[in-house]
């Protein structure tokens, strides 16, 4: 495996070089996306550059981290009651894009895909993509900066149907693969294969590309056929000033305060990718030889399931689902375990935010994000995916003899929003010095 980016905090190509840089994203919901999103947005910012923020949707979860600097711009105005309660100055700032769906961007669409009717996008996507070439075109950002696949996608498309295209790369947070499988699920695979045709097609328009661990990079050469040498492995600005002064607070749940058993806790969306069944089966195997509890913090489609599970196996008084929480970095601060336990990822950001807070961790060993983040096991433990079995002998043995906090808290340190920052701002003032063309460059996608 490929070392980190050896990039110091002196690695800086022109100091007195501002750029404009656009980060794309869908919202700010409650995911480690939008966090990360938001933290390197506040390292270019304290490196002189200007930054925008577009979002698809005004879903604003992180109030305390949206940065004051940034420019916010927003396409459809669906909010929710959380982000209506606690993020009005951000709601406030917010400027409209125009975005239309009128009959020639369709035939602009069609064109830019080469008819290939395998990955047409739909309404939604084309109003995104009219709304982000309004941008540009009113903007004149130096270099876009999309996230997930459809601000990528939006993005991409928007680019087809200008004259000057400023560098495009897309950060690339999951694992990308190349699905031509038969499935019965045939709604599924469609969707599946659809995005794939979608990303092969867009992505020889691509700068260069950015991904979140080395795992990833690798999966986006091995299924786009994208040449190594086009995409740079920048981990994600998880430890942050928000997050060191939010861990020396309080956490909102009675368990940490009663005197009772050590707490295991896990954080992240209620969803199938997640995992938590595995979890509550492993706990529940724990539960049996000692005395402990669980705490999963996040709200999802999988709650109603996950609470059955809980009840079949009669943990009710040592198992919580309080929900979404704002502060997760005191749950962590306060936990004598931390584990996660997806299927998969593209980094694991909560696994770096649980070792800044000096909380002993376990993860499944997906392809790509933990053993990197743990060195191969040196900061914490790898268990197969879906092995309730070896989770369960993880946690009973780390909850015996934890490591020390203070060897966590200096790993953690290598995932810095400054570090994370100089890296991209290497990676773009090298790419405006040296402009490189999307299609039939070399490395791009065939």
């Amino acid at each position: 495996m490929a070392p980190a980016p050896a990039y110091t905090l002196s690695a800086v190509c022109d100091p007195e070089r501002s750029m404009h840089i656009a980060l794309v994203v869908r919202d700010l919901g409650g995911g480690g996306t939008g966090r990360s999103v938001l933290w390197l947005a506040r390292g270019l910012l304290d490196r002189g550059h200007r930054v925008d923020i577009l979002l698809f949707r005004a879903k604003i979860h992180f109030s305390g981290e949206v940065p004051k600097e940034a420019r916010l711009f927003v396409v459809d105005a669906i909010r929710d009651r959380l982000t209506e309660e606690c993020a009005a100055p951000e709601l406030a700032r917010l400027v409209r894009l125009h975005a239309s769906t009128l009959p020639l961007q369709w035939i602009n669409m069609a064109r830019a895909l080469r008819w290939d009717l395998r990955c047409l996008p739909g309404r939604r996507l084309t109003r995104w993509s009219s709304a982000v070439a309004n941008y540009l075109e009113t903007e004149s950002p130096d270099c876009l900066l999309p996230n997930l696949s459809r601000a990528e996608a939006a993005s991409f498309l928007a680019g087809r149907s200008l004259a000057r295209l400023p560098p495009i790369v897309p950060i690339v947070r999951g694992v990308v693969r190349r699905d031509r499988s038969w499935s019965l699920r045939r709604c599924s695979l469609r969707l599946r294969r659809r995005s794939w045709h979608l990303r092969r097609h867009l992505y020889s328009r691509a700068a260069h590309f950015v991904s979140v661990s080395h795992g990833v990079s690798d999966s986006v050469t091995e299924a786009l056929d994208v040449a190594r040498e086009k995409i740079t492995t920048i981990y994600d600005p998880a430890v942050t000033p928000y997050l060191q002064s939010r861990m020396a607070e309080l956490p909102s749940h009675p368990w940490f305060f009663d005197g009772g058993p050590p707490v295991v806790l896990s954080v992240g969306r209620l969803s199938k990718q997640k995992d938590f069944s595995t979890l509550i089966r492993a706990f529940s195997l724990v539960a049996a030889r000692r005395a402990c509890r669980l705490i999963v913090l996040g709200e999802g489609k999988e709650r109603r399931r996950l609470e059955g599970i809980v009840r079949k196996l009669g943990l009710e008084d040592r198992v919580s689902l309080p929900g979404w929480v704002g502060n997760p970095f005191a749950f962590m601060s306060h936990a004598s375990l931390f584990v996660v336990s997806s299927i998969s990822e593209g980094f694991g950001m909560v696994i770096v935010e649980a070792l800044a807070c000096g909380c002993p961790c376990i993860s499944t060993d997906y392809p790509a994000g933990p053993a990197e983040i743990l060195r191969n096991g040196e900061f914490g433990t790898l268990v197969p995916v879906g092995d309730e079995v070896a989770l369960a002998e993880a946690m009973h043995q780390l909850l015996d003899r934890p490591p020390d906090a203070r060897e966590l808290r200096e790993r953690a340190k290598d995932f810095s929003v400054e570090r994370a920052a100089v890296s991209y701002e290497k990676l773009l003032l090298d790419l405006l010095q040296h402009p490189v063309t999307g299609d039939g460059m070399e490395g791009s996608v065939s």
